[in-house]
């Protein structure tokens, strides 16, 4: 079994890629895959990772990638693809359900849920799909956002809302953007590449690429100019 290469610079696995050599034993397995003990102290970690691909049915899961254990929601992982070297870290909810009655409604033959490769989700990142939440390549989150792609309906007095279920609408998050501690997004928004999203931030509408939003609703306040086109434009 090959150990998932874990950066240095991750918040909360400082030192961990330095120690990784002597971390696994090739019997171990995901249950708790790395043993570490220092004196009195154990570590242990527990993952799901590719090699259990055929225990739990994602429709894909690249090698590198490792969701933590403990993890809160796991909901139909064969609607589930997700890329290469990406950490989705303990405390997480990935719920698939997709829309109609699953007796007459034909089953999806594509993932709804598609996250990227090299994306990093801090502790208790949610996400709820229905019909399609795409996650771009190089994708960090902070802790606790949470994405959906569907809401409840209030319109009728006489029927609990919870009850109600709106149309879904597809989410998209753009490569190389970065949503901080507490973003909401809701459904139907499509956020570019290259996007910064401040801490607590409740996504509502379409935000363009190369840029940083704050606020709820969210809003640009500034545009990123990379310093190639800078360079080109002087």
């Amino acid at each position: 079994m090959q150990f998932p290469k874990i950066p240095q610079a991750l918040p909360g696995y400082a030192g961990l890629n330095s120690l990784r050599v002597n971390l696994v034993h090739p019997l171990l397995h995901s249950a708790a895959t790395a043993v570490v003990e220092f004196s009195r102290v154990t570590l242990r970690w527990a993952y799901v990772g590719s090699q259990d691909q055929a225990k739990f049915g994602f429709g894909s899961f690249g090698e590198g990638s490792i969701i933590e254990q403990p993890y809160s929601i796991l909901l139909q992982p064969q609607h589930i693809s997700i890329g290469n070297d990406t950490l989705i870290a303990a405390g997480a909810t990935l719920a698939v359900w997709p829309e109609g009655d699953p007796e007459t409604t034909p089953t999806p033959t594509e993932p709804l849920l598609r996250i990227g490769s090299r994306v990093w989700g801090a502790r208790g990142l949610s996400i709820v799909c229905h019909k399609s939440v795409v996650i771009g390549d190089d994708v960090w989150f902070g802790p606790g956002v949470y994405i959906t792609d569907a809401s409840h309906d209030s319109s009728d007095p006489d029927t609990p809302i919870g009850l109600l279920m709106e149309p879904a609408r597809a989410v998209t998050i753009g490569k190389g953007s970065w949503l901080g501690t507490g973003v909401v997004v809701l459904p139907g928004v499509t956020i570019g590449d290259h996007v910064a999203v401040g801490a607590n931030s409740v996504v509502c509408t379409d935000l363009p690429s190369n840029c940083v939003a704050v606020g709820s609703p969210a809003k640009v306040v500034r545009h990123l100019e990379s310093p190639t086109a800078a360079t080109s434009l002087s």
